[in-house]
């Protein structure tokens, strides 16, 4: 049976981003695995046929000992799967799975390096310390094991990091493509929705600083303080895995301040989207956010920042507003903008749905990544 194997560092990160994709791969006859910390989705994942092995990646470890001995069960896990393909997702999984997949003489290698997260967007001391060691490390790995059917890939989400990367000479062109995102379902037809006259504005994201929520709740505060008649909800859980998370008590003096709404994880989005009339990240960098995609499909309007990823989801004018990263001004004038024109959230939400069903829908986005599984099967066996 064909065989594909996931190697990503967080279960839930595989549920939201990937569950559907290595869905319809099983669907056309691939026999699906999946190697992750084990959080609270392997249940869901393994319901749905699909093996799960859990492996204890620790994001914010850069302990050598620790990290050999992932590297280490990784090989082994390898050793025993024997995928045809290996599909791995952010910078350890590429390192350790490249090196696995060398030693193990696997077939087929699929790099994705999505998001490229805190190293590659703080400006902390820690992140410019160990930017330049991933950055040699990725340079490395990412393009270097090229499988034995000679035709690895590295899938990027937008055309700023494929070309970063390409110019960093980490990547070969010929082996480098863009597929936009994780996809999400849109209806064809955009649902009337309901004009209110105090609009709700919502972040949805993990709690990090990194996803401009700092700026976003300076902004609340400052539209509040000019009388603007609006509600301003916080949709996501802290990490801990991640240095630039926020603590919990932060987030509710915040919301007990009511500043914002902070509803932290939230099962049902699709709810708290349906009750949103604007949708804000104002983020210092991304891969290609699922929540503002899945904020186009719903036809709402976006205040994003004019920067990797999330330039690609909007239209400056047209569907939102792009604003510097890390300026509060500007970010509370674009939404005030909106929150008093009721016309325009109109409008940029119709075109917000139109730029959802033609670049980001499921359909895209799966066929898109089959197409690429079955070349790598098809030239790895044929």
């Amino acid at each position: 049976m064909k065989k594909i194997l996931f190697n990503i560092t967080e279960d839930w990160f595989f549920c939201s981003h990937f569950l559907e994709r290595a869905l319809a791969a099983k669907k056309k006859g691939y026999s699906i695995a999946v190697i992750s910390k084990e959080n609270n989705h392997k249940k869901l994942i393994e319901n749905n046929g699909i093996s799960f092995y859990p492996v204890p990646y620790n994001r914010k470890s850069i302990n050598p000992i620790y990290e050999f001995s992932i590297l280490f069960r990784i090989i082994r896990l390898y050793k025993k799967i024997q995928p045809d393909i290996v599909h791995h997702v952010a910078a350890k999984p590429i390192i350790y799975g490249s090196i696995a997949a060398k030693l193990n003489k696997i077939k087929s290698v699929l790099n994705a390096p999505v998001g490229l997260g805190f190293v590659f967007s703080s400006g902390s001391i820690k992140a410019r310390i160990l930017r330049p060691i991933l950055k040699f490390l990725l340079k490395k790995f990412i393009n270097s094991h090229i499988g034995e059917n000679m035709r690895n890939k590295v899938v990027f989400e937008n055309y700023d990091d494929l070309n970063y990367f390409i110019e960093m000479g980490a990547v070969n062109p010929k082996y480098g493509c863009v597929i936009k995102g994780a996809g999400v379902k849109v209806k064809k037809i955009l649902e009337s929705k309901k004009i209110r006259n105090k609009p709700t504005i919502t972040l949805v994201a993990r709690m990090l600083k990194d996803k401009g929520v700092l700026e976003f709740v300076s902004a609340a505060r400052q539209l509040k303080a000019n009388k603007i008649n609006a509600r301003f909800l916080l949709v996501g859980d802290i990490d801990p895995y991640n240095p630039s998370s926020l603590e919990k008590s932060t987030l509710k003096k915040w919301n007990d301040e009511r500043i914002i709404n902070w509803l932290g994880w939230v099962n049902n989005i699709e709810g708290v989207l349906k009750e949103t009339d604007i949708l804000c990240l104002p983020s210092y960098r991304e891969g290609l956010p699922k929540a503002l995609i899945e904020g186009a499909a719903f036809g709402l309007p976006i205040v994003t920042t004019d920067t990797v990823g999330c330039r690609d989801v909007v239209e400056d004018g047209v569907n939102g507003f792009l604003v510097p990263i890390k300026n509060i001004d500007k970010l509370a004038n674009r939404l005030s903008e909106l929150i008093k024109n009721k016309t325009l959230r109109e409008k940029m939400g119709k075109e917000s749905h139109k730029i959802a069903l033609s670049k980001f829908s499921s359909s895209i986005i799966n066929s898109e990544t089959l197409k690429l599984y079955d070349e790598l099967f098809f030239e790895s066996h044929f």
